[in-house]
């Protein structure tokens, strides 16, 4: 039979440099994965414009903007690290950023039900949870990023590799 490998089982493995290489490939998927400043706030301001839009009267534009900019900056995130929908783990990277991303998204979940369930509220109260929403999410975003960073990048020295 023949092969097309590159692999010559006639030479051991040396078992450190496996190991170094590994880390190191770990290390360079864990830098590619930090998001820039403007991502988180622009995740902010689109998760804002979406609970206004949801609460405030005749503003459906502003929502159509948030969902629609969240879908697309999402894409964008996914097409710059190189994470493929194809992946059984994508959600992996948000598990990672746990608890960071969970509060924001308990936050921004709190806003929505809020603005809809207060139908008839002042406008500067839907105002107030959308500009929550948003400056939360900004202000968690980095967090988490750093947070599944950090844990992508120690995950083969720990022994955690999956």
């Amino acid at each position: 039979m023949e092969s097309h490998s590159n692999d010559n089982s006639s030479q051991p493995v040396d078992p450190v440099a496996a190991f170094r290489v590994a880390n190191d490939a770990q290390a360079r998927m864990a830098a590619r994965v930090r998001s820039p400043w403007w991502v988180h706030v622009l995740r902010g301001l689109l998760v804002a414009a979406t609970v206004y839009g949801l609460g405030a009267p005749d503003s459906t534009g502003w929502m159509l903007l948030g969902v629609v900019g969240l879908v697309a900056l999402s894409r964008r995130r996914v097409r710059d690290v190189g994470v493929a929908r194809a992946n059984t783990e994508r959600w992996r990277f948000l598990a990672l950023g746990a608890p960071w991303a969970v509060i924001a998204l308990v936050v921004t979940v709190s806003a929505l039900a809020f603005v809809v369930i207060a139908q008839d509220e002042p406008l500067w109260q839907v105002g107030t949870a959308a500009g929550a929403a948003g400056v939360v999410t900004l202000a968690l975003g980095p967090a988490a990023d750093a947070s599944a960073r950090r844990r992508l990048g120690g995950e083969l020295g720990t022994g955690n590799a999956r």
